[in-house]
């Protein structure tokens, strides 16, 4: 099975799509599974409500009804990797493991679909190749939330979700219930001043002058409202402003986003950080700021990850398990998990002596990693449907 995992692996790392685009993935992943027994195709923005992305089901309908899901959009980032593999498109990659996600998820419906021919398979899997959760439209949604809306879930009873982690090693795993990744919000932030010659700033309202004293106030953000041990991040991440070295511009824009984990910090951090902004206006400049609440924290259900942690002990005994968040990046995997009892694991595929992370130009991951995510996908959903017997 490695060959076909990394062959499925390596074709989609070559012709890697962004979000919303997914056309060609969509149809790769189809013409993977489209002959194996016991499978229904669901695709299209009728079938699943969005344009790209496949919902493959293994069985009949009957219950009970679990979901796995992978995620098969990629990142505008220019690779840097010299793979025979690597991306044929400039400027796109996948560099955030989604490729190895949908090979787990192709080579985990031929093994279920085997067990339902072989009338092993204890209920039905909804398995699930979600497009765009890197990006959101102009609309404000990312693919999860598409699906949802358009209710091809609404009969799955629990899901799960595998993510590729370069910064463990192969073995190990992250795993923990209860709040793991953060809400993600965006900021944009537009100073308004009075331009003129960069040779008279006195007949100017500088708003590249009031942006740099009010950078060094968004880095070191604190909050009396909250506890030390309810996190948050704040980070300018776009900065912009002029068109030419001696002139100061009319407006500067800054961009970057907050991260918290529970819904009171959200909620503290957003009006504090607004309050904070406007304090500058007193220095004569016209200041907005717009924040946007993105995806949810996401929150592992006890339960999925009993079975996530009793599924690994059964096929890995020797895998160890880091019972830790995940960091403060967001996943969309949080809005099924708002409304579904599910869980995400991050599963250890670093190579040795290679120094990268998630969203890097240089990402890459030891690919016997697939091995270990399908196998944990297959034998938690025979868990889940009580058929483990079989496996």
């Amino acid at each position: 099975m490695i060959s076909l995992l990394r062959k499925w692996r390596r074709h989609l790392h070559q012709f890697p799509e962004l979000s919303f685009c997914e056309y060609e993935t969509t149809a790769y992943i189809i013409n993977q599974v489209k002959d194996l027994p016991g499978i229904t195709i669901e695709t299209g923005k009728n079938e699943i409500g969005i344009d790209t992305g496949v919902l493959v089901t293994i069985g009949n309908g009957r219950k009970p009804i679990i979901g796995l899901r992978a995620d098969i959009d990629a990142l505008p980032i220019q690779e840097l990797n010299q793979h025979s593999y690597c991306s044929s498109f400039d400027g796109v990659m996948h560099a955030c493991g989604h490729d190895g996600h949908t090979a787990m998820l192709i080579g985990a419906i031929y093994r279920l679909s085997e067990l339902y021919e072989k009338d092993f398979l204890n209920g039905t899997v909804k398995c699930l190749f979600q497009p765009a959760e890197e990006t959101e439209d102009q609309f404000g949604k990312t693919g999860a939330q598409y699906v949802l809306e358009s209710s091809a879930l609404d009969d799955v009873e629990s899901i799960i979700a595998l993510h590729l982690d370069p910064e463990i090693p192969l073995g190990e795993v992250k795993l923990k219930e209860g709040v793991v990744m953060a809400n993600v919000d965006t900021f944009q932030i537009t100073v308004r001043g009075t331009g003129g010659h960069g040779a008279y700033p006195e007949q100017t309202i500088d708003p590249i002058w009031i942006s740099s004293l009010m950078l060094p106030a968004l880095y070191s953000m604190t909050s009396r409202k909250l506890s030390a041990s309810d996190p948050f991040v704040c980070s300018v991440c776009q900065l912009n402003g002029g068109t030419s070295t001696n002139v100061i511009p009319n407006t500067v824009t800054l961009g970057g986003t907050i991260r918290t984990y529970s819904d009171h910090a959200r909620m503290i951090i957003s009006k504090e950080l607004k309050s904070l902004v406007n304090s500058f206006t007193h220095l004569g400049a016209s200041i907005e700021i717009m924040v946007h609440h993105g995806e949810p924290a996401l929150v592992n259900d006890r339960d999925m990850v009993a079975i996530l942690k009793e599924s690994i002990q059964i096929v890995y005994p020797d895998m160890r398990i880091h019972n830790q968040t995940y960091g403060m990046g967001g996943e969309d995997f949080s809005h099924f998990a708002q409304v579904i009892p599910g869980a995400m694991m991050f599963l250890g595929a670093g190579i040795i002596d290679v120094n990268t992370s998630l969203h890097q130009a240089s990402f890459d991951f030891d690919e016997q990693s697939l091995v270990y995510g399908m196998e944990t996908l297959v034998h938690s959903v025979l868990l889940r449907l009580r058929g483990d017997q079989h496996a």
